[in-house]
């Protein structure tokens, strides 16, 4: 878990989490009559590591940021391992990008890509290199 002056960041570890980053857009938005929910089962699916297919040549961190204990934001920090090793594409896509009216928050997410990116992707890189492209 990583705090930015009352901000705390942290990564998600079990489906409970999961769950709470799937609902946090419906108190998010609640008041919002443009927005439309999307099918929370599906949603959990599609981030479902032991679900999603696509997670056999991918990997996804997801977190959540919290002021004072509560909620106040989610990002989700995603590497297409194909894109990276065979097409030479070193990078990181972020999405379920949702969040307060809170700059600090925003870039507090963000910075947690990026972390991430620079780890895996320098650590990922360099053993694909060592292993010959395999």
């Amino acid at each position: 878990m990583e705090s930015n002056s009352n901000i705390t960041i942290k990564e998600l570890k079990n489906s409970g989490e999961l769950k709470e980053f799937v609902m946090f857009p419906h108190d998010l938005y609640k008041d919002s009559k443009y927005w439309v929910a999307p099918i929370t089962k599906e949603e959990l699916e599609i981030l479902d590591k032991n679900i999603n297919p696509v997670f056999k040549n991918a990997e996804a961190h997801y977190f959540l940021a919290y002021i004072d204990g509560k909620i106040v934001g989610r990002i989700a920090a995603l590497i297409n391992w194909v894109e990276v090793n065979d097409l030479k594409k070193k990078k990181v896509r972020f999405g379920w990008f949702d969040f307060i009216d809170n700059k600090e928050v925003s870039k507090a997410l963000l910075k947690k890509v990026r972390e991430i990116g620079i780890k895996k992707l320098r650590k990922k890189t360099k053993q694909y290199s060592q292993e010959g492209g395999k």
